[in-house]
């Protein structure tokens, strides 16, 4: 080995021996480490969210000119002692959050307060997620906005924006995130709320002016005209005619509107017989029985959605009926007197039950006419099979028995705790499930009038079928002609 190298080692062992070099390495050491631990917990998911903006809304003296600085109602609803809160939400971790991670989702509780309604910006794909998730709001705690199991991508996030009534105050959250945690983030300095301030202020002014903008456009305008209406037939499309009834009189409070639930049949042989001007005839489907010289005028108002419905008992005989569902030849089994059910059917001039027939049973008739009437049969009777007159009839004798199967109009079953829907074939009857044609137990709602209508017949009409009015009854069971475009229900509401 050469002098040079060999004094070069001797020089390196001697550095490398020394006290400075292994202060250097453990120093190295630690630094490497604690890098490997932040890196590590960087890398964990986290889902932050922070309070951006929570005061409350026309509290305190109204001013000199009598006017709120704020107006704002929501479907109707002034909203007088509310308050506006804005959550920022979003993936503060390293990785990407997806739905499967969500064990419990994210949830937010107003202590004391009301969800009026709720608005999400910043996010078009999480939009449509959250606002049309039936998990979203959930009935029994209305100070409560439980959230669907959402992606989130990293660094991605969205606003939350809440409109609150009530005097509570704070805002609490919970969820469980596998791998990670939920936590709220800390206040910034001072400077960066006043910046915060000064951005919230302007993404409220446009808000408010967005609030007020979307309720004037989900406020129907009514063309007001003074008179009387009377409208009958579909027990299923009756709370529906109902609250547009009531919006539309409470414009118009010269007008009277009657609504009666008769049935399809009933109504339409009402206004044939009547040929009353004054008088609009709501039929489930179109009626074989309806000749096309009858002299009445049809107009398509929507789809309207149905459910399959049982006795909740039946989960002790059959757990897997609400979860699993039924096939269609189960179904169509349970109606042509499977036992161990009691089927009940409508009668044979319902729109409901010829939606039920050719939705399942291949346009085939139920077989009910030989039925008895569901108020006819006492609880020791062996009949496995019941007619009843109306969807209410139907869903109170349902609730009541055992063993009982029948079908309804979807919206009608908050009020009847011993009822629960069977799935048909995997598929529940939601408005995505009917729109993308998995679910077929739907009806075009047609509303018949005696020749062209005119005065408080056309605008009642043309009220309904507002988009302002189609946006305000998303959600009950109904989709307006003017949803059905580029669905598998497009055409619905063509007249052929």
């Amino acid at each position: 080995m050469h002098t040079e190298a060999s004094g070069l080692l001797t020089e390196l062992n001697t550095v490398i021996d020394s006290r400075e070099m292994l202060t250097t390495l453990v120093c190295a050491l630690v630094t490497g480490a604690i890098g490997l631990l932040i890196a590590a917990v960087r890398r964990r998911r986290r889902l932050s969210w922070s309070v951006l903006f929570d005061e409350p809304i026309n509290r305190g003296p109204a001013p000199p000119n009598g006017l709120n600085m704020w107006e704002i109602s929501s479907q109707g609803r002034e909203i007088e002692d509310g308050s506006l809160v804005v959550l920022d939400i979003r993936n503060s971790g390293g990785q990407d959050i997806e739905e499967s991670h969500l064990a419990v989702p994210l949830h937010f509780t107003f202590p004391g307060r009301e969800v009026v309604h709720f608005k999400v910006r910043d996010s078009d794909d999480l939009h449509d997620l959250i606002e049309r998730s039936t998990d979203t709001l959930p009935p029994d705690d209305a100070s409560k906005i439980a959230l669907p199991a959402l992606p989130l991508n990293r660094r991605a996030g969205f606003k939350l924006l809440v409109l609150l009534v009530g005097s509570g105050s704070g805002v609490r959250t919970g969820g469980i995130i596998r791998s990670g945690r939920i936590v709220q983030r800390a206040k910034r300095s001072v400077l960066y709320q006043v910046a915060a301030a000064g951005a919230v202020m302007a993404l409220l002014t446009g808000v408010s002016g967005g609030v007020w903008l979307a309720n004037q456009a989900l406020n129907p305008v009514a063309a007001c005209t003074n008179g009387t209406l009377r409208v009958e037939g579909s027990t299923a499309f009756a709370p529906i005619a109902t609250q547009v009834k009531n919006a539309y009189e409470q414009s118009c409070q010269n007008a009277s509107i009657t609504v009666v639930a008769n049935g399809s049949g009933t109504g339409l042989q009402e206004l044939r017989t009547s040929k009353s001007t004054r008088m609009i005839a709501m039929s489930d489907g179109r009626p074989t029985q309806l000749t096309e010289d009858a002299g009445l005028t049809r107009r398509a108002a929507g789809v309207v959605v149905f459910a399959v419905v049982a006795n909740r008992q039946l989960e002790s005989t059959d757990p897997g009926l609400f979860n699993e569902g039924l096939t269609t030849r189960q179904l169509r089994a349970v109606f042509s007197g499977a036992k161990g059910y009691k089927a009940v059917g409508r009668s044979a001039d319902s729109g409901t039950r010829a939606a039920f027939d050719s939705a399942f049973l291949g346009g085939q008739s139920s077989s009910f006419d030989a039925a008895p009437a569901c108020d006819a049969v006492r609880a020791g009777d062996k009949e496995t099979a019941c007619t009843a007159e109306t969807t209410m009839d139907l869903l109170n004798y349902v609730n009541a028995t055992d063993n009982a199967i029948g079908y309804a109009e979807a919206d009608a079953l908050a009020f009847f705790p011993n009822i629960g829907v069977v799935p048909v074939n995997g598929h529940e009857p939601v408005r995505e499930d009917a729109l993308s044609g998995d679910y077929p137990f739907v009806a075009t709602e047609y509303l018949y009038t005696a020749g062209a209508a005119t005065g408080l017949t056309a605008n009642y009409l043309d009220f309904l079928t507002s988009d302002a009015m189609t946006a305000q009854l998303r959600g009950h069971g109904y989709i307006g002609c003017s949803d059905l475009g580029d669905t598998k229900l497009d055409g619905a509401c063509t007249d052929h």
